[in-house]
């Protein structure tokens, strides 16, 4: 939700369209200048069906070198170190409760996926393993989520949110019903799965970090414009460069 206040939504049970066991897919997510990016280090089906195989990841590498610089918590290396480190994201389907499009129209039956956080995946998980809520995502006579928000951007609280405490069915008009079986089965978790490559993300670093890149060209010519000033202050003359396959920098 973009404002503050109170917004009941209802979780989906796991679909056996697509052989799903758990309510949420889990997956980890590095975050460069607030964008998303999937951690490379990590086994997922993508959005073309391609099944993408755990590697390594140059975000976590670039993390774990500043974590080996840092001397504390409270040190910068350590701050960027964690700024960019993966996190764990929860992505569920959910109903909307008094959802409207931009019309006006009620698109309530129409699920959506919501991306969540530790937090609120621990509470959830502790109430199904608890039962004292018995099976909330039951479509019959399970329980809303009451979704509450308070604060912006870094400092948003989520802690207020919780099951209702009323079992009450997903839908009572059949025509709603209908429509919602007919919007899951379109809701593969995996359409929402795309991975940059490794260079691509360690050119996202580089920008990142302010990193200089040259072309080759450019980087072979400061190359030799360093070796030049380099025989000037040393042997007071510059070495002409010669064709002879022989000649060489003086030892």
């Amino acid at each position: 939700p973009k404002n503050e206040g109170e917004y009941p939504i209802r979780f989906i049970s796991p679909l056996k369209t697509f052989n799903e066991i758990m309510f949420y897919q889990r997956h980890k997510i590095h975050y460069i200048n607030k964008k998303p990016y999937f951690c490379l280090n990590q086994t997922l089906t993508d959005k073309n069906g391609v099944v993408h195989e755990a590697e390594e990841c140059p975000i976590c590498k670039k993390k774990n070198a500043l974590y080996a610089l840092s001397t504390g918590k409270e040190s910068e290396e350590a701050k960027l170190a964690s700024s960019i480190s993966a996190k764990d994201r929860y992505v569920s389907r959910v109903v909307v409760r008094g959802l409207k499009d931009d019309k006006g129209n009620d698109i309530e039956a129409k699920p959506q996926f919501y991306e969540f956080g530790s937090k609120i995946h621990t509470y959830l998980f502790g109430q199904m393993k608890r039962g004292e809520c018995g099976n909330f995502l039951s479509l019959k006579d399970g329980r809303d989520f009451i979704l509450s928000k308070a604060g912006t951007g870094k400092n948003t609280d989520y802690s207020g949110s919780s099951l209702s405490m009323n079992k009450t069915p997903v839908f009572t008009d059949p025509v709603k019903i209908q429509t919602l079986s007919e919007e899951l089965k379109k809701m593969d978790y995996n359409q929402l799965v795309e991975f940059k490559s490794s260079d691509e993300l360690k050119d996202l670093l580089a920008d990142f970090f302010n990193e200089a890149k040259q072309p080759a060209e450019e980087t072979q010519k400061a190359v030799e414009a360093a070796a030049d000033s380099f025989e000037d202050q040393v042997f007071g003359v510059k070495e002409t460069k010669s064709e002879d396959a022989g000649a060489s920098l003086p030892d």
